[in-house]
């Protein structure tokens, strides 16, 4: 079975496919059995897969709902796999909800299981970054004071892009309802350090400390940029992003 592409969906049978839509989403799969959209709606031996393509549908609007949650840390970053690896992500997630029946589980009750929580904090949404690793281990980050403290980092050890003169290092706040899929995000003010600098160590934090209602995520967002007098120019390459923690 495969989902259609495009943005008009189609049913019938167009030589040995068969074309259905359920719940909005478009499939597609080999004609014969009698395996079309209408018996998948109505036939009760068709019943398990009505309950994976409703599960297969919310966490495809999760999916969606984060990633542009994220766009502040990932804007001009580029991976076509990126967005098949979040869906496999909340797909498992979703497959811990232990307490809804099949068909109706979500991933915001797999979150609040503790391997839920960490397989989203481990989830790597950027290819591998020393740089983002060494920060991640020198620092500590307070849900109390909302404050990421950074304590020894050395941007001159590791490589940057040729173009470079700087990196950024970001704090992100967000408050996330895997329910409704609203979110807010506070931001820090990105930190420049010159891309020579020597051992240094200090503190980020937003502007507003934000008490999360829903499901509370630190993130940590690292991008390079060339800086020409006073313009400040954002490179597209060696972006990495991770979250710090879940809450």
């Amino acid at each position: 079975m495969a989902r259609q592409k495009g943005l008009f969906k189609i049913t019938g049978t167009l030589g040995d496919v068969n074309f259905y839509v359920i719940r909005g989403i478009g499939y597609a799969c080999k004609a014969g059995g009698g395996f079309n959209g209408k018996a998948i709606r109505t036939q009760s031996n068709m019943q398990r897969v009505r309950e994976n393509a409703s599960e297969f549908g919310q966490c495809s609007q999760v999916k969606k709902h984060f990633r542009l949650a994220l766009m502040p840390f990932l804007e001009g970053f580029k991976t076509p796999k990126l967005h098949a690896r979040m869906m496999s992500l909340f797909m498992s997630i979703k497959r811990l909800d232990n307490i809804s029946d099949r068909g109706k589980r979500r991933v915001s009750a797999g979150l609040k299981t503790a391997k839920g929580r960490h397989l989203l904090t481990h989830f790597a949404f950027t290819p591998q970054h020393p740089m983002l690793d060494a920060i991640k281990m020198h620092s500590a980050f307070e849900w109390d004071t909302q404050r990421l403290l950074i304590n020894g980092i050395k941007p001159k050890d590791f490589k940057a892009p040729k173009a470079a003169t700087h990196v950024g290092i970001t704090l992100g706040v967000m408050d996330f309802d895997f329910d409704s899929l609203k979110h807010v995000l506070m931001v820090s003010p990105i930190r420049f350090l010159e891309v020579n600098t020597d051992t240094t160590s200090f503190e980020l934090f937003p502007e507003h400390v934000m008490a999360p209602e829903h499901t509370g995520i630190a993130v940590l967002g690292v991008r390079f940029y060339e800086v020409i007098e006073n313009e400040v120019y954002g490179l597209d390459t060696m972006v990495g992003l991770s979250l710090l923690d879940v809450n």
